[in-house]
């Protein structure tokens, strides 16, 4: 914003008679790099040990032999609205080495990819933060069984994204910035904004250590709805503190002393004008009014505050990513275009096509993204369905996507 104002300001006549003709064109020029590099700047982060992608042939299902294969021929793919860009790359480079493939992209929004699967009307699901127990639950009771209650294939292809502009970003925890404190354990967050963990709620200050103006003073939970119905700004917050970062699933629930907004916006003013507060936000919608709180991180030492490297390394503990949601049915081998469509996307080329996204999500490094094929692999063959009681799911584990 401040490239773009400096910019309105040097086209005004004004400015322009004070500098001279010379001397504007240097500024646009110094601006227009800045620009450039802020939109090519990852490029720099692809890692360049990343696989080269070297296409096998697939012959794609002819219509009607597929749910997801249009009347024209067309792939159908149905997902999260925000990798749009990406998957427009993906499915561009995929066509440059197979001219008998063609896409046609339903990218409307989060969740939509999952009924569609699960109903074989997408090829994968592109989701953002991990698909909701809500969202997988039809999926769950068809393919599900107590032996994989997790059916789909879950396939991490980026980093969430600090751009402003993008859905999914990694969650931070922000304090007034009078409040001195240094660091947060998961363990400590979980206990300020959940209740019944079983290590005892901590509801006020001085339970974590605080003293002089904090001492005896209560703590002021806040952060968005956590109930979906209310249709919050980020309705996959709440779902993804509570089962996966409040203790293990199915976690603990929110404290009944924890205040709710639709925006973040609104959070960040609470905490702004609140000495005693403490918010949940995503990374991307942080403001100087408020302070972000270093974490512990995944390594159970190192202070982090969700840096973009720190997110590339895996450090951050409040890291939400984005994933290909794969349909899989017991007994049957993996889809040959799938498992093709998505070596493409793991591959450089495919994690070039991150890096180059205008939303600012973040590649995969090369041990990620081995990781993930070394996943696409175990799962060509997937065993025939166990036995299910009259139970079936009921509760299913946590959609937790790096725990496949």
């Amino acid at each position: 914003m401040n490239q773009i104002s400096h910019v309105d300001q040097c086209n005004s006549p004004t400015t322009v008679r004070r500098l001279g003709r010379a001397a504007f064109c240097c500024s646009l020029a110094f601006l227009s790099a800045a620009a450039f590099g802020q939109k090519t700047g990852h490029a720099a982060l692809v890692d360049p040990s990343l696989p080269k992608y070297t296409s096998e042939p697939v012959t794609p299902p002819k219509p009607g032999d597929r749910g997801y294969v249009m009347p024209d021929g067309s792939i159908r793919i149905v997902g999260f609205d925000d990798m749009a860009g990406m998957v427009d790359r993906w499915d561009k480079l995929f066509t440059s080495t197979h001219a008998n493939v063609k896409f046609t992209p339903i990218l409307k929004g989060n969740g939509t990819g999952i009924p569609a699967i699960t109903y074989d009307m997408s090829l994968l699901a592109p989701e953002g933060g991990g698909a909701t127990l809500l969202d997988l639950l039809p999926y769950e009771k068809i393919y599900g069984s107590k032996k994989d209650p997790v059916a789909a294939l879950i396939i991490r292809v980026a980093h969430g994204s600090l751009n402003p502009t993008a859905k999914m970003s990694p969650l931070g925890i922000i304090v007034n910035k009078s409040n001195p404190i240094k660091s947060l354990t998961l363990a400590q967050v979980a206990s300020m904004f959940s209740t019944g963990s079983g290590s005892g709620d901590v509801t006020g200050w001085s339970q974590i250590g605080m003293g002089g103006s904090f001492a005896e003073k209560p703590i002021h939970p806040v952060g968005l709805y956590y109930d979906a119905y209310q249709r919050p700004e980020d309705d996959h917050m709440g779902e993804y503190m509570m089962y996966r970062k409040m203790g293990k699933f199915p976690g603990s629930v929110f404290s009944p002393r924890y205040e709710q907004f639709l925006h973040y916006d609104d959070v960040v003013k609470s905490v702004a004008g609140d000495p005693l507060a403490i918010g949940i936000v995503a990374l991307n919608k942080v403001n100087s009014s408020v302070r972000v709180v270093p974490m512990v991180g995944n390594d159970g030492h190192t202070l982090t505050t969700g840096t973009v490297k720190e997110l590339m390394a895996n450090e951050y503990p409040y890291e939400r990513d984005l994933y290909l949601y794969i349909r899989r049915e017991p007994g049957t081998p993996l889809d040959p275009l799938v498992k093709e469509y998505v070596r493409l996307a793991l591959s450089k080329a495919g994690q070039e096509a991150v890096a180059q996204d205008a939303k600012g999500y973040l590649p995969l490094n090369a041990a990620d993204a081995k990781k993930e094929l070394e996943k696409l692999d175990r799962a060509s063959t997937w065993a025939p369905r166990s036995k299910q009681g009259p139970k079936l799911n009921f509760p299913f584990p946590s959609p937790e996507p790096e725990d496949q």
